[in-house]
């Protein structure tokens, strides 16, 4: 073997020998960089997307609570674009719904647990208000110090409106938009509550509408629905504010009128609720009359439960019935006190 020849083998041998060494001196950290830097990449684009294609809105900070991103998803909830709020406090979003103390507690609650969760009424571009779920988050750095804030939300009006026209079927009647019983006994029980607290006194009035079986059986429900809406707002309107006028069915309504610092004062009211329900009707062509028959109970006399206090109403209603109808009549006192007549 020649000398040139040795030394080209010579050097083969070497360079096999060394490779592995070269290998993972040189080649292996530059390949697991070059394997770092585009798995950092990949989670950088994954979180872009994530960013812009969200279905919540999203909304970040920096640690003085200056607007430095926003998605599509937030201008698409609240109307306004990127550039339009870049810089700016999310105050701009505030609908005035909510108090001062509702925002020091959420504020309270993101110091102390790093975040904040729940509904808030914000306000769009346009002037909406609208509904959302939100939650707040607090960024900290490698020393513990706020960096960024992260807002996520999602508007919720829908959800909410939905949510208020059921409640509002379970607490009021169909027909005359009146509060029904259930919401007639959750006023009576806090109006007895603020009327011991007050010293005061309150009166439920049972109010039964005279002849109404006779105008439905003659003219039809039909009519005796709209004679039922037209009687039942007129006897609304001649309460006062803060009274309650509540339908339980039929032509079944009970009053509650709070706040009386003598008992006698809900006698000029009782004269405007006889006086309104025997207000003719004309239903199409056909003119109605029917009156009203009112047993009155009184809370500062009648020192009982809502329910019995309501019971002990409806047998003065049927007092007034017997003596004559178009009258009202006061629970356990003697019937030539107790009754009035209006005619």
């Amino acid at each position: 073997m020649s000398e040139a020849t040795k030394t080209v083998v010579d050097a083969a041998l070497l360079s096999i020998l060394l490779f592995p060494i070269f290998y993972f001196l040189v080649f292996r950290p530059l390949i697991l960089h070059i394997n770092e830097r585009k798995a950092s990449e990949d989670r950088m684009r994954l979180a872009a997307n994530v960013f812009i294609h969200a279905r919540e809105g999203i909304l970040i900070t920096d640690a003085n609570g200056a607007i430095i991103e926003v998605n599509d998803t937030f201008s698409r909830i609240t109307g306004y674009s990127r550039d339009e709020v870049l810089g700016k406090n999310p105050r701009i979003l505030q609908s005035g719904r909510q108090s001062t103390e509702f925002y020091v507690e959420m504020w309270q609650a993101i110091s102390q647990n790093r975040y904040w969760t729940g509904e808030i009424w914000n306000r769009r571009k346009n002037g909406e208000v609208y509904a959302e779920m939100l939650t707040i988050s607090a960024v900290y750095d490698s020393d513990q110090s706020i960096q960024n804030y992260v807002a996520l939300f999602s508007d919720i009006t829908s959800m909410k409106e939905h949510q208020q026209e059921l409640e509002h079927i379970a607490h009021y009647d169909a027909l005359t938009d009146l509060p029904n019983r259930i919401l007639l006994s959750d006023r009576l029980k806090h109006a007895m509550t603020q009327t011991q607290r007050r010293n005061q006194s309150l009166a439920v009035l049972f109010i039964d509408l005279d002849d109404f079986k006779a105008v439905n059986d003659l003219h039809g429900h039909e009519v005796g629905d709209e004679l039922l809406i037209t009687v039942s707002s007129r006897m609304r309107d001649a309460l006062r504010e803060g009274d309650t006028l509540a339908r339980l069915g039929g032509d079944e309504f009970v009053a509650i009128l709070v706040d009386l610092e003598q008992p006698q004062e809900c006698e000029p009211i009782l004269d405007r609720v006889l006086q309104a329900a025997a207000m003719p009707v004309m239903v199409g062509n056909t003119l109605l009359h029917v009156s009203a028959s009112i047993g009155v109970a009184i809370y500062s006399q009648d020192n009982t439960d809502a329910d019995l206090l309501l019971r002990h109403a409806d047998q003065a209603m049927y007092q007034a019935k017997q003596t004559g109808r178009n009258k009202y009549c006061l629970y356990a006192l003697p019937t030539e006190e107790a009754v009035r007549n209006f005619v």
